[in-house]
């Protein structure tokens, strides 16, 4: 009989444990989801912000030249880099090279890529198209370079 009670108490705690982490599973994924919601809305209101700005003929290479910015490095290479470099092309600024964790970024639009680890080569800003995590690789850069490191949300809010 002790032993009926002690394996039902067993199962009562196995189903309560099993319920609470598939809880926190759940509510992990939620708040997976509403932080990934909020990204893709900031991309679309900064998307939104640089199309009013094209369709006013306005480009962000004003935003280089006017800091003085002739040669910028790009941080980031997948699909806000490639709209950047775009914007650029054909205009006074000049990307030197690309950094991203993945340097065999199949995406890329800059033929020079480097890793956030390698030695990075001197130029006069570094712009970071993930602007969500500009904080924390800013703090990276900061440690490797000299120049100002800016995220593509100043850059085009600034225009």
């Amino acid at each position: 009989m002790r032993s009926k009670v002690i394996s039902g108490i067993s199962a009562s705690v196995g189903i309560v444990a099993g319920a609470y982490f598939t809880g926190m599973h759940k509510e992990k994924k939620i708040q997976g989801l509403q932080e990934r919601i909020y990204v893709l809305s900031d991309h679309f209101q900064l998307l939104n912000h640089w199309l009013e700005l094209r369709n006013e003929r306005k480009s962000i290479a004003s935003y280089f030249e006017r800091e003085g910015y002739g040669h910028i490095a790009i941080y980031g290479m997948a699909e806000l880099a490639n709209r950047l470099s775009e914007e650029l092309d054909g205009t006074e600024v000049v990307i030197d090279y690309g950094i991203d964790r993945d340097v065999s970024c199949t995406i890329a639009r800059i033929s020079e890529i480097y890793s956030p680890e390698d030695k990075l080569p001197e130029t006069e800003v570094i712009v970071v198209t993930p602007y969500s995590s500009f904080d924390s690789i800013k703090e990276v850069l900061e440690k490797k370079v000299k120049c100002p490191v800016v995220s593509l949300e100043e850059v085009i809010w600034s225009v």
